[in-house]
């Protein structure tokens, strides 16, 4: 069996994004959290077909800020589903503290986004990127497929794998005409370097996989409304519900691993590149 892991499985987007997974596509999904798992398992099957639950596994004690949680948890999907299984690995946990100025900036808050938004990622990929299948195991995987298909449903492409970070824009220092927001825009930027690096290692080690950073503009969520307060979505100002941001955000993944040149970079959810 194929398997996505969705790493920030109990956020907004991760939750939304598992959910999706789960309900179009025929991989079994490991969700990984920090809360409780139980919590979460019952947020995600709420209303969803029953013989959907056989194929969600919810690992808790995932802080990405604690490498032994991420080590454990691929130690059990590699015991599970076996050792070249993963053909999705999406990172969506991020923390944001906006200082205004250098005034607002603490050492503590901002090395938490560099732990959280960078390094986690890092750490996440260092433990489930070894599960994804090389060329040549994605090409005797594909050979099984010819009676019901390859089980991503294109939502990965059919001979490839995909490491997938929540990024943002403001990480990026050409776009940059604002300022403010040190910490967040720097741990955002250290993560488009993370992906940039990776990329050319799976490329190095002939891994089925590309890595592709991700701006899912401004999504109505926990995470976002500290922020921006009540909104509503306005496309014509890159602010997306939540089942619109997963629907541009499946776009994108798709086109991604279906298409040559997108690994390595950042894009955002109208499919457009986001330069460093």
């Amino acid at each position: 069996m194929s398997v996505a892991v969705i790493q920030g499985g109990s956020g907004g987007l991760g939750l939304a994004l598992t959910r999706h997974v789960l309900a179009h596509t025929s991989l079994k999904v490991y969700a990984l959290t920090h809360r409780s798992t139980t919590d979460l398992q019952d947020k995600i099957l709420q209303d969803a077909p029953g013989n959907i639950a056989e194929r969600l596994s919810v690992i808790g004690d995932v802080d990405v800020r604690e490498e032994r949680g991420l080590e454990n948890a691929a130690k059990t999907i590699k015991e599970r589903e076996g050792a070249k299984s993963v053909r999705l690995v999406a990172c969506l946990a991020g923390i944001l503290h906006p200082e205004k100025s250098l005034s607002g900036v603490t050492a503590q808050e901002s090395l938490d986004q560099f732990a959280i938004n960078s390094v986690g990622h890092l750490l996440t990929y260092k433990h489930l990127a070894p599960l994804i299948p090389n060329r040549k195991d994605m090409a005797q995987l594909g050979e099984s497929w010819w009676e019901e298909g390859d089980p991503a449903r294109g939502l990965v492409g059919k001979k490839k794998s995909l490491c997938f970070s929540l990024s943002a824009r403001v990480g990026s220092i050409t776009d940059n005409e604002k300022g403010g927001w040190y910490s967040y825009r720097a741990s955002k930027a250290a993560l488009n370097q993370v992906i940039r690096t990776l990329d050319h290692e799976l490329s190095n080690k002939s891994s089925s996989a590309i890595a592709v950073g991700y701006h899912p503009g401004t999504v109505l969520t926990s995470f976002t409304r500290p922020v921006i307060g009540d909104k509503q979505e306005d496309l014509g100002k890159g602010i997306l519900g939540v089942d619109t941001a997963i629907h541009r955000m499946a776009e994108v993944m798709a086109k991604a691993t279906s298409v040559e040149g997108y690994g390595g970079k950042c894009w955002d959810w109208k499919g457009e590149r986001v330069e460093w």
